[in-house]
């Protein structure tokens, strides 16, 4: 298997990019060497950090429009739940169309939907229903580019650097969780909630223009007449039938099932330190990130020296205890430290199962497959969301944390002898 999707991800048009990733030493920035990718990538960093400076502001202007913690959780899961329902439909039109334009759309949606926040918060006339409704059109646009981001990565990268150009694609997702929560934070604190959504839509819009200049060849692939169900059901039914991608997809749902109810109630955790500004909720969220950042660059010796296998399965174990830690903590400033080692874990487990699911698929049905994979992410996230913002409104947010906690050492614990899952350094899963 993986020899036939190495002959897909290596097509005539990338053989230079090939040559010069068997000399280069594999080191976290190697795929940044490559200009295509490079540009690619910047993109990426740009559009997550929009995604991120309007989660939080759309998070903490619903603690300011209602006192209802289930509904604060709900942002969280307006956020997931589009790509539950859309990011096959988008994973298959992406292995049917262009790309890169498929790409750009989705950023020139997400310029109009945070267009509209903007207009709504500057007017005065958002609720928490139209809150709720914005959200989930902007998270449409995620829910499509994602897969078309995934499809594209390959395209643009020689397999040996795959696991590094998917650590820096984890780089950009957190490292947006980093600045994204301090830049909305500072514009919420001079400026308001309008202000964050007007720079998220200028990005947007920036961003838009690069894809539309950025200088892509795609490679030859086989164009098919399929009409979308069949495609869709296609993906679907090799997703099912593929031991490795199958075992991923299981895996990433429990992973965003935890990390999105954790997010959920984190504004409220800072309400609960005492955070009347946005200030202690931007802080906590940038930990979380630092953390990501921070064991990204470090992925490439861990995976050597530890095995994929064991980073997945140690991983799930230390992110329920730090869980744990953060439902106890009894100031902003040790939950922030907390925080941190659960950013690292997040980061450290879904790079490893993303990485698993690309060299799964392929070529002809790698966004669909990965469109899959980010369907389970995703309606685990929109499910976790929902569970614990509830449960949180019945017992409180500390004792909603540590059932979290809870829940996710036992799972990850069950787990450590079911869902075997091969990676690219050659390791599975340990059983029992």
């Amino acid at each position: 298997m993986p020899e036939a999707i190495g002959e897909h991800m290596t097509e005539p048009p990338r053989k230079s990019a090939q040559a010069a990733a068997t000399t280069a030493t594999a080191t976290a920035w190697g795929p940044l060497r490559n200009r295509r990718f490079s540009v690619l990538w910047s993109v990426w960093v740009a559009a997550n950090l929009c995604v991120w400076m309007c989660d939080v502001a759309a998070a903490w202007l619903m603690t300011t429009l209602t006192d209802s913690k289930i509904l604060v959780a709900l942002v969280q899961t307006a956020t997931a739940l589009p790509a539950f329902f859309l990011a096959l439909p988008g994973g298959a039109l992406a292995d049917q169309l262009d790309r890169r334009r498929c790409f750009l759309l989705t950023l020139l949606w997400t310029t109009a939907t945070t267009t509209a926040l903007a207009v709504a918060a500057a007017t005065g006339f958002l609720n928490t229903p139209l809150l709720l409704a914005l959200v989930f059109a902007g998270g449409i646009g995620t829910a499509v580019r994602w897969p078309a981001f995934s499809a594209l990565l390959p395209e643009v990268v020689a397999r040996p650097e795959l696991p590094q150009a998917m650590a820096l694609h984890g780089l950009a997702v957190h490292g947006g969780r980093v600045g994204g929560p301090l830049l909305a934070g500072l514009f919420l604190a001079i400026w308001g909630g309008a202000s964050v959504f007007i720079v998220g839509a200028l990005m947007s819009l920036a961003s838009a223009l690069v894809i539309w200049k950025w200088d892509y060849n795609a490679p030859p692939r086989k164009r098919r007449t399929v009409r979308l169900p069949q495609s869709i059901r296609s993906g679907l039914r090799y997703a099912w039938r593929s031991q490795r991608l199958r075992a991923a997809i299981v895996r990433v749902w429990v992973l965003f099932l935890t990390v999105t109810a954790l997010m959920a109630l984190l504004p409220l955790l800072a309400r609960a330190y005492g955070g009347v500004s946005a200030q202690v909720y931007t802080t906590l969220l940038a930990c979380v990130g630092a953390g990501a950042m921070t064991v990204a660059m470090a992925l490439p010796r861990l995976r050597a020296r530890f095995g994929s296998a064991r980073i997945v399965t140690d991983g799930s174990l230390i992110l329920g205890i730090a869980i744990a830690g953060i439902g106890l903590a009894p100031h902003a400033w040790l939950a922030a430290s907390v925080l941190f080692v659960s950013g690292a874990s997040w980061l450290a487990i879904g790079n490893s199962l993303n990485v698993s699911a690309q060299l799964a698929l392929p070529d002809r049905l790698r966004a669909r497959g990965m469109a899959v994979f980010f369907m389970a992410a995703m309606g685990g996230g929109a499910s976790g969301a929902a569970l614990f913002g509830a449960l949180a409104d019945h017992v409180g947010v500390r004792p909603a944390l540590l059932s979290l906690a809870l829940m996710t050492f036992g799972l990850g614990w069950l787990m450590r002898g079911r869902w075997s899952i091969s990676f690219a350094d050659g390791n599975s899963q340990e059983q029992g």
